[in-house]
């Protein structure tokens, strides 16, 4: 009997990794939940043959155990048939698994993948999580968890990134179908972040920044609603400095929105914040680490007088609620902001009017008396 290693070849370049082998005269498959990446990179190729290497291992230790199960007089039967039979301890484990797809993940948003995973053990909280359990019941028991314990739309979130590892799972054939593809997901209208007024960002303006990187990025994003991700990768060659216009494909619905194209009208203020003696092709901001540039942002905000918990993002929600409320209609600020349908822009409507009713409520109150 021949143990060989087997590939078998996935989508977008990735191949699947499996012992194949005969038993009692059929050909049989076990696959071994290990992903060659497309090998784009000096790096991808190297973890390829690290993962080679260990799945070698594993054909040779099987092969072992089939021959020292065959040249043993005593059990050589029961030892042949049992060898490749499905056992408990031989079903995958779902945290080895997403694991493995933290590892492959490349894109921005991997700390969402790394806290999905961590809610998921706090959740099981056992050492092991058997393939067999993830059924619609357990994932929808985790989403439950999920908003039981965090808040706003982050449930939602880390749910998507733990659904497509499930997804990994489907697609190397380790699952028949996702369970929890039918679960709805329902995201909060509500916008979560704390929003700048344009007093507000006046002060940031004229407070001191311990990064001027950090301070012309997060104003610049306070007038045009970019999001982190393309103000890191904005460029000079972007933006029409004598139109007063910029455009850019906004990394974060590149792959899934008809408007990821951004074509951006921008203010005086934001020009201003330009540095326009660069050269043509160079990056318009030179920043730091996102959890480092936070770090700054925060400190510069606190050292401003400004009581709110302020992210890069609030910079985005703070632009499209001020230019609403100076009159913008709902269409005119989902272009500006990239939005695809007005649905996404609808959210911000119950903060102008919340910020009406404190404008009106700002009003002094008057002793009235009546003959």
């Amino acid at each position: 009997m021949g143990i060989t290693l087997g590939k078998k070849p996935l989508s977008k370049g990735k191949i699947s990794l499996y012992i194949d082998y005969c038993h009692k005269g059929k050909r049989k498959k076990e696959y071994l939940g290990i992903i060659l990446e497309r090998p784009d990179s000096p790096i991808i190729r190297k973890e390829n043959q690290q993962k080679l290497l260990i799945a070698n291992q594993i054909r040779a230790k099987k092969e072992l155990e089939f021959l020292s199960a065959l040249y043993e007089v005593n059990r050589t039967k029961e030892c042949f048939d049992t060898l490749f039979e499905e056992k408990p301890s031989q079903t995958p484990d779902f945290f080895k698994l997403m694991n493995e797809f933290l590892m492959q993940y490349r894109k921005k948003d991997r700390k969402m993948v790394e806290a999905a995973l961590y809610h998921l053990h706090r959740f099981h909280n056992k050492r092991t999580l058997p393939l067999t359990l993830i059924t619609k019941e357990f994932c929808t028991r985790f989403l439950e968890y999920l908003r039981e314990h965090l808040h706003g739309n982050t449930p939602i979130g880390y749910f998507k990134k733990f659904r497509m590892c499930i997804d990994q799972c489907v697609e190397n054939g380790l699952l028949p179908s996702n369970p929890a593809k039918g679960i709805r997901l329902v995201q909060f209208d509500e916008v979560s972040k704390q929003i700048l007024s344009p007093k507000e960002i006046q002060k940031l303006a004229l407070t001191t920044c311990s990064n001027d990187e950090v301070k012309r990025a997060f104003l610049f994003s306070c007038y045009c609603g970019l999001r982190w991700c393309d103000i890191c990768r904005l460029q000079y060659k972007d933006i029409d400095f004598q139109a007063k216009r910029l455009m850019l494909i906004q990394q974060k619905v590149q792959s899934h929105s008809r408007s990821a194209i951004l074509h951006l009208n921008l203010s005086s203020t934001a020009i201003k914040l330009l540095q326009i003696d660069k050269i043509h092709n160079q990056q318009v901001f030179q920043l730091p680490s996102y959890s480092y540039s936070l770090r700054i942002l925060r400190q510069w905000v606190a050292l401003s007088g400004i009581r709110k918990h302020i992210t890069f993002h609030c910079a985005r929600h703070s632009f499209i609620t001020n230019i609403m409320a100076k009159g913008a209609n709902i269409k005119t600020a989902a272009s500006l902001a990239g939005h695809s349908t007005t649905r996404h822009t609808e959210k911000y409507v119950h903060i102008i009017d919340e910020l009406k009713q404190k404008a009106v409520d700002s009003l002094p109150d008057i002793t009235i008396t009546f003959r």
